[in-house]
C-alpha cells in the first residue's frame, strides 16, 4: 500500500511555482477568504478592512506576490499529478509576525528557545482533497525544508475545536503524529504545539 507522501508530490512556493499557487487559491471555495495567508505577515491591521472585498483580494494577491518573488514568504504546494490541491505556509518569526500582536499570545508564558524560532500559520486543501491526509504530507515538507534551511524550534497554533475557528490551523492530532508536543492553551479553541530539529 502506497504512502500519501508517495501519491502526491510537493514543491515549495517561489517564483516558478507562484502560477500553481494562483490556481489553488482560485479554486479552494475562497479559504482563507480573501486573504491569499497575507494576514499573518503583517505586524498589525492594515487600512484593507475599509476596502471592498474584490479590493482586498487584489491588495493580498499582490502582496503576497511581492514577497514570494522577494524570498520573504515560504510554504509547500501539494500536488495530485500536476493539480495543485493543498497549501501550507511556513516561515520565521520575523516573517509571519502577527501572532506577536494576539494579546493570548503574548500573555503566554512560553519556554525560551536559543533556537530560530518558525512558524506553521495556515493550511488550505482544495475541497474535493479535502479528509485524504494532504494537510499532513504538506506538514511533513514543511518540516523538511525547515530542516534542510538549519532547523530551530518550529511553533504551530492547531484547533482543538473544529466548530470553533477556521480549520486552516490544523488540528492537534496531525501535529502530535508528527512529534509535536503541546506547549500551552492558545486562547479557548486552539493551543500552540512545538517541536525542535
Amino acid at each position: 500500500m502506497l504512502s500519501k507522501d508517495s501519491v502526491y508530490a510537493t514543491r515549495e512556493l517561489d517564483s516558478s511555482t507562484w502560477p500553481d499557487f494562483e490556481e489553488l487559491f482560485q479554486n479552494s471555495s475562497g479559504e482563507p477568504p480573501s486573504c491569499w495567508c497575507m494576514f499573518y505577515h503583517r505586524q498589525s491591521p492594515s487600512n484593507l478592512a475599509s476596502l471592498s472585498r474584490k479590493k482586498r483580494i487584489e491588495e493580498n494577491r499582490r502582496d503576497k506576490k511581492d514577497l514570494v518573488f522577494e524570498g520573504k514568504s515560504h510554504g509547500i504546494l501539494v500536488y495530485a499529478g500536476k493539480k495543485p490541491i493543498g497549501w501550507c505556509q511556513f516561515g520565521t518569526k520575523e516573517e509571519l509576525p502577527r501572532i506577536d500582536a494576539k494579546r493570548t499570545y503574548r500573555s503566554l508564558i512560553l519556554p525560551t528557545t536559543r533556537r530560530r524560532l518558525w512558524r506553521i500559520t495556515c493550511f488550505v486543501v482544495a475541497k474535493e482533497f479535502r479528509r485524504r491526509g494532504v494537510a499532513g504530507v504538506a506538514l511533513r515538507a514543511a518540516i523538511e525544508s525547515i530542516r534542510k534551511s538549519g532547523g530551530g524550534t518550529i511553533e504551530a497554533y492547531p484547533v482543538t475545536s473544529m466548530k470553533a475557528v477556521g480549520a486552516w490551523f490544523g488540528t492537534v492530532g496531525m501535529f502530535e503524529r508528527e512529534g509535536f508536543d503541546l506547549v500551552s492553551p492558545l486562547g479557548r479553541s486552539k493551543v500552540v504545539m512545538r517541536k525542535t530539529i
